[in-house]
């Protein structure tokens, strides 16, 4: 009984983790992205400069 819940607890923190994980390098792609427009923005500005 007391291992079938501690199979459960784990279960459950990597699935969190899991989570974690995947929203991280969903936010590292988006912020990686939006890095990549920023410096074509600023050479644009520049040139126009």
């Amino acid at each position: 009984m007391l291992t079938n819940k501690l199979f459960v607890v784990i279960g459950v923190i990597t699935l969190i983790f899991i989570g974690l994980f995947v929203y991280l390098l969903f936010l590292d792609r988006k912020t990686q992205r939006l890095e990549k427009e920023l410096d074509e923005l600023l050479k644009k500005q520049s040139k126009n400069t």
